[in-house]
């Protein structure tokens, strides 16, 4: 056999594999960027007009209605609109930078029985669409769970490295209210499924949530005060 025809064999066989996985890989690497860079058709966050300018559903009507029945020592519903929660959030401090991240329009999403938080996530220049994906119930012992069902990156399932940018998404933003212990309680129902007492503080009043019902575009929140004897 000749030796020639027999090395350029081995060459030509070594390139053609060369280039399937070539191939391969640049496939992969496209479905991965794909996946990665995909809008969900549900994200659509606010764009206020002067995002300066505090919103008008929160103080004409959320903070009121929350406060002015908080004052009746009687079980009371306040009704959320997803708009309208969505104006709220979209006034607050962004873009937020953290560890070369930057996190922006930020959207909230309501379903049947499910929550989903979502923002755009840029790195690199590369922009994502970051999605936490939540079934918040209360048990038996009025103790609330969050339920965390998924994290995403555009379509793609993501790691445990997601779940430590929510936590600091939440440390940073709800550490800033009354104390840290809130953020801690957040941070460890969303990545530990921990459940935590659900008494929130309304203005000189302490309420406490008993029940949740979430439909489209909206939640229905029923609280009951606590009554200092």
């Amino acid at each position: 056999m000749d030796l020639k025809s027999v090395s350029a064999k081995r060459k030509s066989k070594a390139l053609r594999i060369i280039c399937i996985s070539s191939v391969v890989v640049l496939i992969l690497f496209a479905i991965i960027l794909f996946m990665l860079t995909r809008t969900p058709a549900h994200y659509q966050p606010a764009k206020p007009q002067n995002t300066n300018e505090v919103s008008q559903y929160l103080t004409n009507y959320l903070a009121p209605e929350i406060h002015n029945k908080s004052q009746i020592d009687e079980p009371f519903e306040v009704l959320i609109a997803q708009q309208g929660l969505n104006d709220i959030i979209a006034r607050g401090p962004w873009p937020v930078k953290l560890n070369g991240l930057t996190i922006f329009d930020p959207a909230v999403v309501l379903s049947p029985d499910r929550i989903m938080l979502m923002a755009t996530v840029k790195y690199a220049r590369l922009p994502v669409v970051v999605t936490v994906a939540m079934s918040p119930h209360l048990d038996e012992a009025r103790l609330l769970h969050l339920n965390l069902r998924s994290v995403k990156a555009g379509s793609a399932n993501i790691t445990s490295l997601a779940k430590e940018l929510a936590e600091k998404i939440v440390t940073v933003h709800l550490g800033k209210v009354d104390s840290n212990a809130w953020a801690d309680d957040i941070s460890a129902a969303l990545l530990q499924n921990k459940s935590f007492d659900p008494v929130f503080t309304a203005y000189d009043r302490q309420i406490r949530l008993t029940r949740i019902d979430i439909s489209d575009t909206k939640a229905l929140l029923r609280f009951t005060p606590q009554v200092n004897h």
